[in-house]
């Protein structure tokens, strides 16, 4: 879902210095963004309206609708649309293809990409977080207890609890996100979160633990 503010050829074994155009948009791509956002209302505000008189199925239902809406289109109509329907949306927000809210109690904040295929549940994003594809984010790790025998675990309930994205967080592909985030944290991809990660700290692995500091 990065688009480069430059086209750059991308050699073999060799990295390349590259820029997003997400995060530095021209002036004129700002106001065909406006734009197209004004065209897509006629669609968004009976979408809202539904998600607002079921916060729970027809939030979720619209959420997975509005995924499947392929990129340019779909990333105005999403912004559109939560920007009107979760708690809180910032500025900039760019939700990629396949990615579904689970619930409309979340808080979006300024310059955020989110992408492809991931899953938000109860879960507070702070300004300036990219997630790769195929992330996660749960509410905590005890969706399911489990510790009677004489019922099954369909029957026993769980436990949920909000989490926080900080400032300045990057998530890479496929990481599984159960607590806090800190302001300027690194989460490798493939990792899995159990515990809070500090701030400005890069972490890896299953479970998630601390590699080095940033700074």
């Amino acid at each position: 879902m990065f688009i480069l503010k430059e086209r750059i050829e991308i050699l073999h074994r060799q990295y390349s210095n590259i820029e997003y155009r997400q995060f530095d948009p021209s002036s004129l791509l700002t106001k065909l963004a406006k734009i197209a956002g004004y065209l897509s209302l006629p669609i968004v505000y009976p979408l809202v309206l539904i998600a607002r008189l079921s916060p729970e199925t027809g939030f979720r239902t619209i959420s997975e609708f509005l995924s499947l809406a392929p990129f340019a289109i779909g990333v105005v109509i999403r912004y559109e649309f939560y920007r009107r329907a979760v708690r809180a949306c910032g500025q900039n927000v760019f939700i990629s293809f396949g990615t579904v809210f689970y619930y409309p109690d979340v808080s979006i904040g300024n310059n955020i990409l989110i992408g492809m295929y991931n899953t938000v549940h109860h879960c507070d994003f702070g300004n300036d977080v990219m997630t790769a594809e195929n992330c996660h984010f749960l509410s905590g790790s005890k969706y399911h207890n489990f510790s009677r025998t004489d019922i099954t675990i369909t029957q026993q309930g769980g436990q949920m609890k909000r989490i926080r994205v900080g400032n300045d967080v990057w998530i890479g592909t496929g990481a599984i996100v159960m607590d806090d985030i800190g302001n300027g944290a690194i989460v490798g991809a493939g990792s899995v979160v159990t515990k809070k990660v500090k701030p400005y700290t890069i972490v890896a692995g299953n479970p998630a633990k601390p590699l080095k500091k940033r700074a």
